[in-house]
């Protein structure tokens, strides 16, 4: 009877352990993407500004298709929400609405995904480069989560995940605005 208590009592122990480690590990990852393309801001600002593009692209999808996708709110800019469904485990269902928009710099968004929130910002840097081009970048702002707190200290993992699925999207926006012949 006695080692029942001392394995129950060394799975809470764990447990309270690593709640109390996962409290100072801060609870939202960032991470930045970005790709250079050789196009016009206003001929790629539309594939950011308008969520019926993005799900061809979305970081969310991860190379699978949407179960649905629905756009509504607006006809494209602040105020627009896209709201999607999976059947793929590597997609992430949730929601996008466009919170701030500036012509054709950066559109900045509210997310869920899966019930965590998150903020994404989509930018287009212009007159940077010298060669010409110009550079799509994502930010996104990712909440891992509060109490437990245990949640935290898989944050590697996470930032990881998330970097690739910027990075695989960011490949589908180019080749989506080079077949489209928008890009030089």
């Amino acid at each position: 009877m006695k080692w029942v208590i001392r394995i129950f009592g060394s799975i809470i122990g764990l447990f309270a352990i690593a709640a109390i480690i996962g409290f100072f590990v801060p609870s939202i990852i960032t991470v930045e993407r970005s790709k250079d393309i050789y196009s016009q801001p206003e001929d790629v600002f539309d594939y950011l500004s308008d969520l019926d593009n993005h799900e061809v692209w979305s970081p969310w999808r991860q190379g699978s298709e949407f179960q649905d996708y629905i756009v509504g709110g607006g006809d494209e800019g602040v105020g627009q929400q896209a709201v999607w469904t999976c059947i793929d485990v590597n997609c992430q269902a949730g929601t996008q609405e466009i919170t701030v928009l500036q012509y054709p710099e950066f559109v900045q968004t509210e997310l869920n995904l899966d019930g965590r929130s998150a903020e994404a910002t989509y930018a287009l840097m212009a007159g940077e480069n010298s060669d010409g081009s110009i550079t799509v970048l994502i930010k996104v702002d990712l909440d891992i989560g509060n109490f437990p707190y245990v949640q935290r200290l898989f944050k590697l993992r996470d930032r990881s995940d998330l970097e690739t699925r910027l990075d695989q999207s960011l490949a589908s926006l180019v080749k989506l605005i080079q077949e489209d012949g928008k890009s030089n």
